[in-house]
């Protein structure tokens, strides 16, 4: 482990700044020993694979980064019939292996063969192009808990989407974790049309897209019904850049916000991000979130006040939003649990347990940035209450979780308990 990294070397968008702690474990005893550490300095976490979908800020990571180019697992290809089971470390570059499954004549990685970064951080996204996903081939991913316990998921139990996985539900509730290797299924396929398809792909992309600029790919996700680039188009910013800084929205692409020559700040990369999300939305009412993952903390980061609060003590006069978790399993029938709250790990256990804890918290994050992006600045202080009968247990922990998700998702937040000191009667 080493202090004081410089990150931009480490990142496609060639900018941000340093990591208090950096480490490359090429093991998963190592990833173990690392997540000990962080825990017992009380250390926050960021996993960086290839570096190829974040913006790390020019003020730096104030905790314990991990990169995983050293888990490079040999890519192993079972063969069995007309198909195959492929398993591979998550340090590796989705690029080797996609290519490497395509060469041995199996397809299904064919659209991956362009795409940066590692395995690990394609699972995390769901990484696609083409008309194909990494859930078309992906069967199970092996991963380290932030306790250092491993795990193994599989089949729908990967929530696999647009864009999104349990790992990414997982970063937004806040919980901390190392994805270490994956299996995969492929299925035997013609080689002059695997070669083809990569031929073809690699063409479109060095027709379309600014593959000789720093940049981090997609910069925004694909609103329903509308694509990114299109709406940055039709609002007149194919080529623009804020105030002549070096971020500037691709000429060749304008779903992509390129760092001419390395030069723009990652301070540059967010303003202009921020920019074009609000003039697209003034011009057509549809606010474009970054696909790219906000690291860190920038100047001019919309502010949101979380709040958890008891509904016998009355509603906070200052929330923009209010939220009732009551619904949610109340942790004051288990005795044992009655006297402590949502901040410790009995009650964070005891509400994880049940199955609809999970779809319910990303409901108040998705709610909460929907709420937020219709304000007509996109940003300015917003207030979300979280509100269960005595403010102690579902609403506390309901409060951590979506500070964590809006976190996750590019925001200032402040979280404050109003009522966790007061009579825990009720819950």
């Amino acid at each position: 482990m080493t202090e004081d990294i410089l990150l931009k070397n480490y990142t496609t968008f060639k900018c941000g700044g340093n990591a208090r702690f950096f480490d490359e474990p090429t093991n998963e005893q190592e990833i173990i020993d690392d997540l000990k550490y962080a825990k017992d300095n009380n250390l926050d976490v960021f996993v960086l694979g290839g570096g190829a979908n974040c913006l790390i800020s020019d003020k730096g990571f104030d905790g314990l980064v991990i990169r995983t180019a050293g888990l490079a697992e040999e890519i192993n290809i079972t063969e069995d019939g007309d198909t195959a089971t492929v398993t591979a470390g998550a340090g590796i570059k989705l690029i080797s292996f996609a290519v490497k499954v395509a060469n041995a004549g199996f397809a299904g990685t064919e659209f991956a063969t362009g795409i940066p970064g590692t395995l690990g951080g394609a699972v995390f996204m769901n990484a696609g192009a083409y008309g194909g996903e990494m859930r078309d081939i992906i069967t199970k991913v092996r991963y380290i808990d932030g306790d250092g316990i491993p795990h193994e998921v599989g089949g729908d139990d990967l929530k696999l989407g647009y864009r999104t996985s349990v790992f990414a539900q997982m970063a937004r509730q806040g919980k901390v974790f190392v994805i270490t290797g994956i299996e995969a299924k492929v299925r035997r396929g013609d080689r002059e049309e695997i070669n083809a398809k990569i031929n073809e792909y690699k063409a479109k992309r060095t027709a379309s897209q600014p593959l000789d600029v720093p940049s981090a790919g997609s910069t925004f996700k694909r609103p329903e019904g509308y694509f990114a680039g299109k709406l940055i188009d039709d609002t007149g910013l194919r080529g623009y850049a804020l105030n002549g800084s070096s971020a500037q929205v691709s000429p060749k692409h304008c779903g992509f916000v390129v760092n001419n020559g390395g030069k723009a700040s990652a301070q540059d990369v967010y303003d202009l991000i921020r920019d074009v999300s609000d003039k697209v939305y003034g011009k057509f009412g549809v606010r474009l979130e970054p696909e790219v993952r906000i690291i860190g903390e920038f100047d001019g980061m919309p502010d949101v006040n979380v709040m958890s609060f008891g509904f016998k003590y009355g509603e906070p006069a200052e929330a923009d939003l209010v939220f009732d978790v009551r619904t949610l399993k109340n942790p004051y029938w288990v005795p044992e649990l009655r006297p402590l709250s949502g901040l410790d790990k009995p009650i964070i256990e005891y509400l994880d347990g049940f199955e609809e804890t999970e779809g319910f918290v990303e409901g108040l994050i998705k709610d909460t940035s929907d709420a937020i992006a219709k304000r007509p600045d996109g940003a300015g202080k917003f207030t979300v209450a979280v509100g269960c009968t005595g403010g102690h247990h579902r609403s506390v922990f309901c409060a951590q979780r979506l500070a964590a998700g809006l976190k996750a998702s590019g925001y200032h937040v402040v979280t404050r308990h109003r009522d966790i000191l007061k009579d825990n009667a009720d819950g």
